[in-house]
């Protein structure tokens, strides 16, 4: 987990105009900028949507970002820590650098639910290592391959220090996430499908027929490894997202209920309406 904080803002106004026409903004869009600062991508967003949520938990910069907003009327300001905030009931769109010492749990709470968090669309600015885990191929933690199922996601430029004030210690990246129009697995499915995946993926090295001998029987399996088209004794992990969508509606289709991997209970952030 890298110590980067909000506190290094984003100071270069050529980056937050391409980050803004990456996440093609319209003029019905909602938009929230989560870590707003002192506003340098709030205010050019509300330019672009019809409305903004800024949320922000740092007092300070609460107080300076209130003090520009008096003449805005499309922007709502709210002080909060985001993993706290309940999101948007209807669609919306995100784009923000936001604070990378909670980069995971930030996603966790975007794209863990996909069937119930209505994100569309999102350009967001994190620590360059996170972006290269979150896009890597092959998809070894189960928790990415789960977003992954639902959306693209894609890293699409470097960003130096010198883009903050002050500069962080590392590189950082802009990643866009993007709602995958037809799935492999249905959204509402996504509880089910986060614990197969996590049951497969307990160890990515083993190898398939091993590592789901104990949803399927081992006459399934070799059916599946020619309908995958895939080498049974090959890694769980080089699965791709094509493939664990029909290995799991294979699941759905063939396997008894109490075969089916479960997810351990966790404590899910809460999402709702603003």
């Amino acid at each position: 987990m890298s110590n980067f904080s909000a506190q290094h803002l984003l100071i270069h106004k050529r980056l937050v105009e391409q980050m803004i026409d990456l996440a093609k903004i319209t003029p019905r869009d909602t938009v929230l900028d989560i870590g707003a600062g002192t506003g340098a991508i709030t205010l050019p967003l509300a330019a672009k949507a019809a409305n903004v949520l800024a949320v922000e938990n740092d007092p300070e910069y609460v107080r300076k970002l209130t003090n520009k907003l008096k003449d805005q009327t499309n922007i709502r300001l709210k002080q909060i820590d985001f993993l706290q905030l309940q999101l948007p009931k209807d669609p919306f769109c995100v784009v923000a650098n936001i604070p990378y010492s909670i980069t995971t749990p930030i996603f966790a709470k975007l794209l863990g639910r996909p069937a119930a968090v209505m994100l569309q669309r999102a350009v967001l600015l994190i620590e360059k290592g996170a972006a290269k885990r979150f896009t890597a191929a092959p998809v070894t933690d189960p928790r990415i391959l789960g977003w992954r199922m639902w959306y693209d996601i894609r890293l699409v430029r470097t960003v130096s220090p010198n883009h903050f004030s002050p500069p962080p210690r590392v590189d950082s990246a802009v990643v866009t996430v993007s709602r995958k129009i037809q799935p492999a697995v249905p959204p509402h499915h996504h509880e089910r499908f986060f614990a197969m995946a996590a049951y497969g993926l307990r160890d990515p090295r083993l190898p398939f027929d091993e590592s789901m001998a104990g949803v399927f029987t081992p006459p399934q399996l070799a059916r599946l490894a020619k309908t995958l088209k895939i080498d049974r004794q090959q890694s769980v992990c080089l699965l791709n997202e094509r493939q664990w969508g029909e290995l799991f509606l294979a699941m759905l289709q063939h396997v008894q209920p109490h075969r089916w991997p479960r997810r351990s209970m966790r404590k899910q952030p809460k999402n709702g309406r603003f």
